[in-house]
């Protein structure tokens, strides 16, 4: 039994899921990669996944296999990078989780230009809305926005989310360019559901805060819809800034009350506390803050 390629089809059989996805990945069949956890359990004598109807899941012990068996793999790849290339460069794979629009806007073009860097990583991103468990699920890391629960997990601020309140051409031609905070609470907009709090939103102006509700029209739990909407109905929109600023910058749309701050949520870069992954997150976090600080 080639025990290093067995382990790597474990490892990729752990964290897509399922036998299909992993195979794909692979490049391989769903009966070899069948074959080789059944190998690896039998060397071991301990099951290391449940299978039923609804999918498979990681036995205690093959969550345990899964952590010691991906740090191996990792240490193998940067070794053969180090001496191949300089110190500096980093290897293995990364498998990250962030919100669906910020991964859409601005985690795929810091991305492509990532591996363009550093080719010898390997990068899976799962783009969903809702707070994964890192280990238990099989993340390297996780982008969150906004104020963090408190937890074990280190926490690296990478950049800053604001939001604008925008409208097209065409909504501003038909009601007017508004004045104030409280005129939006007569106009129809659209609401990104993400953001909490529906009733009531808040701005601030020189140290003093003005509360107004807004008029929703149409519901949406996607910031990029949201802006969308605004762009091609008659409706004004309160959404992060990388997901209207494409659009401010064609002229699709226009800022309301500009001079009003609509607040700013942290974006955190979000890793759990096991050793070997330091460096390859390091170089990512790092590079990230960069890129959404040009």
């Amino acid at each position: 039994m080639d025990k290093l390629n067995v382990m790597n089809s474990f490892v990729h059989v752990a964290e897509k899921g399922s036998y299909t996805a992993a195979a794909q990945h692979l490049s391989k069949t769903k009966a070899l990669m069948s074959t080789h956890v059944s190998q690896l359990e039998s060397e071991l004598q301990v099951r290391l996944i449940h299978r039923s109807t609804r999918g498979i899941q990681l036995t205690e012990a093959g969550k345990a296999y899964y952590e010691q068996a991906k740090r191996i793999l990792d240490d193998i790849s940067m070794v053969e990078v180090s001496l191949k290339n300089d110190q500096q460069q980093i290897a293995g794979r990364l498998r990250i989780s962030a919100p669906t629009t910020f991964g859409e806007c601005i985690l795929m073009p810091f991305v492509a230009e990532f591996i363009n860097v550093h080719p010898n990583i390997k990068i899976d991103v799962v783009l969903n809305d809702r707070f994964v468990d890192l280990v238990s699920e099989g993340y390297d890391l996780a982008i969150r926005i906004g104020q963090l629960e408190d937890s074990d997990l280190i926490a690296v601020p990478v950049g800053l989310m604001t939001l604008k309140a925008c409208a097209s051409p065409t909504f501003i031609e038909q009601h007017g360019m508004p004045l104030v905070p409280q005129e939006l609470s007569s106009l129809p907009a659209v609401y990104d559901t993400n953001h909490k709090g529906r009733s009531l939103r808040r701005c601030y102006k020189e140290g003093e805060s003005f509360s107004f509700p807004i008029q929703s029209i149409i519901s949406v739990n996607n910031a990029l819809a949201s802006a969308r909407l605004a762009v091609h109905g008659n409706l004004f929109t309160i959404s992060p800034n990388f997901a209207v600023d494409p659009f401010l910058k064609t002229g699709q749309l226009q800022q309301l009350l500009s001079d009003y701050d609509f607040g700013s949520y942290p974006v955190n870069a979000m890793y759990s506390h096991r050793k070997y992954l330091q460096q390859k997150v390091n170089v990512f976090n790092q590079a990230l803050k960069k890129h959404m600080n040009q």
